[in-house]
């Protein structure tokens, strides 16, 4: 992408398009697989450099559409279904220069697509659908991967990797599954960005070729230190793993909407959401509770599913804190606004996991660490965000193999010492007060250590369903003799429990619990150490 096209400074980690000026809204309920990947793919052309198309896949697109595109001039033209493409082809023929058709016996072939799209400005089609566009519009076919005759994806991307991708951005690089319809496409188009699926645990080579996980790691090894992955993976601890390994932070996003506007909209001015200083007076007797949210990092999630969380009524009522990503200040400004701005008092954002992306501490090499790092405390300390949660991998979990991938000696916590020192050393100038780690461990009831003067502290463990964060609350609990306040923060599965959810699990506890925010734990563990 020229520089004319787009402002794209060392220091973002995507690029900004050209102000949204007026959008034309397309619904793409009812439309058919093959016309979605179409207008998906032709979206990402017209989007670039300036956005011009906003695609409603859902309720929650329109919710946004209203909420932080109000200001901005719309259109919605009357075409529906399939006929959405001819539409906007008859609008918008000039960005296209032809048709680039997929192997429908290999599905991999539309992620090779979809690289290409972006390289030479062509469409995505099957091959069904490319006879009636030559037909309606004369477009010419640009590529026919039939042609190739690829027998698996190894083959495919291999080659792909040979001739494209020194064609593409390397600033970003996604994984995109090639079955069914990824939203983020049409970003992916726009921004040239090199796509693929690999298997991170197919680590076994086959008739001379290199397996799916070698493959794996040679193509995110090409990209420079610090660039993005988008979309997601077959296998998500092993795959982050390979990408730390990179230095590349993870930002999930495959079913991301409209990132091309979302990112260009005038960004608002944010005001962060600054804690206030706790009056908790503690009581040796007590329990005191914190419950942290798990998904933040997830790109998508913060779009789509925390919007529904953040709707329900019990918000509010019990001190929360919700992992929220500080990257999307720089991706999403309108969105993040509309969380910082409609907070309660007990809502506390959490950066990560594990920062300003997802990643593994002891996988990231040391050299590129204190620059993720600071760029962690700079996004953390615009948002007014005092607390980060981070994962980590062992051997067995990062490994994908069946069984042992399932296992962990550390229960997902950060627990490189020498590393920590570099994290806290680091954050502590940008306000940071303390890290949470871990999914839990079983032998693990809610521990933690002082690390250059930052609290770190391991999450008593992860809980889906209330019974399960019952059971976890209560394990943690037991102590034959206490003379002093006890701390747990348990980390709670967004997908499935929310602010509703939690109530009715505090409801179940006794007087001696009391609950805190998580930064309420972290800023007074010195000062109940000393009871």
């Amino acid at each position: 992408m020229s520089a004319a096209e787009v402002i794209w400074s060392a220091e973002q980690i995507l690029p900004t398009f050209q102000t949204v000026e007026h959008l034309t809204i397309y619904a793409l309920e009812g439309v058919s697989q093959d016309y979605q990947l179409a207008i998906l793919t032709l979206v990402g052309l017209i989007n670039r450099p300036q956005p011009l198309i906003y695609l409603v896949m859902n309720g929650d697109d329109e919710y946004w559409l209203k909420k932080i595109c109000s200001t901005i001039p719309q259109e919605r033209p009357s075409s529906v279904r399939d006929a959405i493409l001819f539409d906007l082809l008859e609008h918008h023929r000039s960005v296209c220069t032809g048709l680039i058709i997929y192997d429908p016996e290999l599905n991999d072939t539309i992620n090779i697509a979809t690289t290409l799209a972006g390289q030479r400005s062509g469409i995505i089609v099957s091959p069904v659908l490319a006879e009636i566009l030559q037909h309606k519009y004369a477009l010419p076919i640009l590529v026919d991967l039939r042609q190739y005759g690829w027998e698996n994806r190894i083959q495919a991307y291999t080659w792909a990797m040979e001739n494209l991708l020194p064609l593409t951005t390397d600033r970003l690089v996604a994984g995109l599954k090639p079955d069914g319809v990824t939203w983020l496409r049409s970003f992916a188009v726009a921004t040239r960005t090199f796509v693929y699926w690999l298997d991170s645990r197919r680590s076994l080579f086959s008739n001379g070729q290199s397996s799916e996980r070698a493959l794996m790691r040679k193509l995110l090894q090409a990209f420079p230190a610090g660039a993005a992955h988008l979309g997601w993976f077959e296998h998500e601890s092993s795959g982050v793993a390979l990408t730390s390994e990179a230095a590349l932070s993870v930002y999930a996003s495959d079913f991301c909407s409209n990132l091309e506007v979302l990112i260009s909209l005038p960004a608002p001015v944010v005001r962060p959401h600054l804690p206030q200083k706790s009056n908790l007076v503690l009581d040796p007797q007590k329990i005191y509770l914190s419950f942290t949210l798990s998904e933040g990092d997830n790109l998508q999630y913060c779009q789509h599913h925390l919007l529904r969380l953040w709707q329900d009524p019990q918000r509010g009522v019990l001190p929360l804190g919700w992992t929220f990503s500080p990257a999307l200040l720089q991706m999403a400004p309108a969105l993040t606004n509309h969380y910082l701005s409609t907070a309660t008092p007990n809502d506390e954002f959490i950066a990560g996991p594990s920062g300003i992306g997802y990643m593994f501490p002891s996988r990231w090499p040391v050299q590129h660490l204190v620059p993720f790092v600071q760029r962690t405390g700079a996004a953390m300390q615009a948002l007014g965000m005092t607390t980060v949660q981070i994962l980590d991998v062992d051997p067995l979990t990062r490994s994908g193999l069946p069984l042992l991938s399932k296992l962990s000696l550390t229960g997902m916590a950060f627990t490189a010492c020498s590393r920590q020192h570099i994290f806290a050393q680091t954050l502590i100038p940008y306000g940071v007060q303390g890290l949470l780690t871990g999914t839990g461990f079983w032998v693990n009831r809610g521990s933690y250590r002082s690390v250059s003067n930052l609290p770190i502290y391991r999450n008593i463990g992860l809980a889906g369903s209330v019974k399960q964060a019952l059971m976890l609350i209560k394990w943690a609990s037991r102590r034959k003799k206490r003379h002093h306040p006890l701390f747990l923060n348990l980390y709670v599965l967004a997908w499935s429990l929310g602010p509703t959810q939690l109530c009715q699990l505090v409801e179940q506890l006794g007087e001696t619990y009391q609950i805190v925010l998580p930064r309420t734990i972290l800023t007074t563990l010195e000062e109940a150490r000393r009871l």
